[in-house]
């Protein structure tokens, strides 16, 4: 069980996790949904130890985390310049000879020569997967996997994450959009200004759409003439 208890963060005077509680299950994939600015990516620096001033609990098992279980994958991955794409990948498989660059380089089809740089913003997010799935590590989180990438690598992405779930991964996906999760994870919870607002099961997510309504306020469009 991955769980957080009474997590705060704040950046100066604004708070932006406020007392958080999220318990998840090991080896599911768990989805998270919310606005812009409800606090996801600051979740998932901290949950990564990318920002340690925080008040609060993260555990695994019962355990303080360790950070060396924790892969995220950035929404927007960020690479040394003029480096090349199989120089990318040869950093991560110095921990982790097992991994073949050139046969999962048959999945995603990168120009493994060319500097990443060159790389367009899809074939960048799927060099930056292909670098989390070399580390192995037990749990994964993916902020905005499928953004920029082609319906085709959509298909593939979707079917890498149900697969490390079946190998015991804990897989943690945030969206904008609950539709491209709904098929797809065991779980699926909305943050709403710094908190969990709800969490779902699977056989729960019917009820998402009134839920989320919810916490929506209404807008009032102007007459369109």
């Amino acid at each position: 069980m991955f769980k957080i208890n009474n997590l705060s963060f704040s950046y100066g005077k604004l708070m932006v996790i406020d007392q958080l509680a999220w318990h998840l299950e090991s080896g599911m994939i768990h989805g998270l949904v919310g606005k812009n600015g409800a606090g996801k990516t600051t979740l998932f620096n901290l949950i990564s130890g990318n920002f340690t001033t925080k008040k609060g609990e993260i555990s695994v098992e019962d355990k303080p985390i360790n950070y060396h279980d924790i892969g995220l994958m950035e929404t927007h991955p960020v690479f040394y310049p003029m480096i090349t794409g199989r120089e990318y990948m040869q950093i991560f498989t110095i921990r982790n000879k097992a991994f073949d660059i050139e046969k999962w380089n048959t999945v995603f089809h990168l120009p493994l020569k060319d500097v990443v740089d060159n790389y367009s913003t899809g074939m960048q997010k799927k060099l930056s997967l292909m670098g989390m799935l070399a580390l192995n590590k037990p749990i994964l989180i993916l902020d905005e996997p499928f953004n920029g990438l082609d319906f085709e690598t959509v298909q593939v992405t979707r079917q890498i994450i149900q697969k490390l779930s079946e190998n015991g991964k804990t897989v943690i996906i945030s969206s904008h959009i609950p539709e491209t999760l709904t098929n797809l994870c065991d779980t699926l919870s909305m943050m709403d200004k710094g908190r969990m607002a709800f969490k779902l099961q699977k056989t729960e997510f019917g009820q998402f759409e009134d839920l989320s309504q919810a916490l929506l306020q209404s807008i009032s469009l102007p007459d369109m003439k």
